[in-house]
């Protein structure tokens, strides 16, 4: 029976300490802090019991470039002492960003950058363990390769009316098929009435016939008075 009674008080103790682990203001980094770059740290609060709370911000390998507060409650925060406070008649909900701190990363690749909370005076909710990460080189994307030209099919048909080459009859039909280099392929045909062009199969033009005719007439004429003489 004794054993039991142990085993639940030990129970009970070990889910308040992770209640109250986890009922704390912490720093979160937002991104993976870049050699030169810039970064961003959030000060989040999560299953708070007081609605009022205060911190200092310390930091390594970080150079604090600018910095934004809640819009909740009445937040201050001074830059130069890196001194945060902040009260409010409704306690802040979980996931609320109490502060928003964005950072130049002064450390070099492969080292570590830390941002820290030191409580205030008689605060407790606020977490003292260090939000640590590691300084990577700036990733480059790579630039993909041209693509192939040409590459690519495509049909279309269209309809139309337009000047076709007359074949002789002053009527024509016409149908194409194409294919080149880009990017496609396409087929069409088409319909359709335009200006006659004489290709040489036809009729000879109206007016040169009637001005053959009186020469072949005169010529005969001629013929003719010579027998009677």
């Amino acid at each position: 029976m004794k054993k039991i009674l142990s085993l639940g008080v030990a129970a009970a103790v070990l889910s308040m300490t992770a209640v109250a682990a986890s009922a704390l203001v912490a720093p979160e980094f937002d991104g993976t802090p870049v050699a030169g770059a810039e970064v961003t740290v959030n000060i989040v609060a999560n299953d708070l019991t007081d609605a009022a709370t205060s911190f200092e911000v310390v930091t390594e390998g970080l150079t604090l470039k600018d910095y934004a507060v809640t819009d909740k409650g009445m937040p201050a925060f001074n830059p130069d002492t890196m001194k945060f406070a902040f009260i409010s008649t409704s306690i802040p909900e979980n996931g609320d960003v109490l502060l928003t701190l964005n950072f130049t990363v002064d450390a070099a690749t492969g080292e570590d950058v830390s941002v820290s909370l030191v409580p205030g005076d008689g605060v407790t909710e606020v977490d003292a363990e260090a939000a640590v990460d590691v300084v990577v080189d700036a990733v480059v994307d790579p630039i993909p390769d041209d693509p192939t030209p040409g590459e690519g099919e495509g049909e279309g048909e269209g309809e139309g009316e337009g000047g076709l080459v007359d074949d002789g009859s002053g009527e024509g039909e016409g149908e194409g098929e194409g294919e080149g280099s880009g990017e496609g392929e396409g087929e069409g045909s088409g319909e359709g009435e335009g200006s006659e062009t004489d290709d040489g199969k036809g009729n000879p033009d109206t007016g040169i016939a009637l001005a053959v005719v009186p020469a072949v007439l005169a010529g005969a004429a001629i013929v003719v008075a010579k027998k009677r003489k």
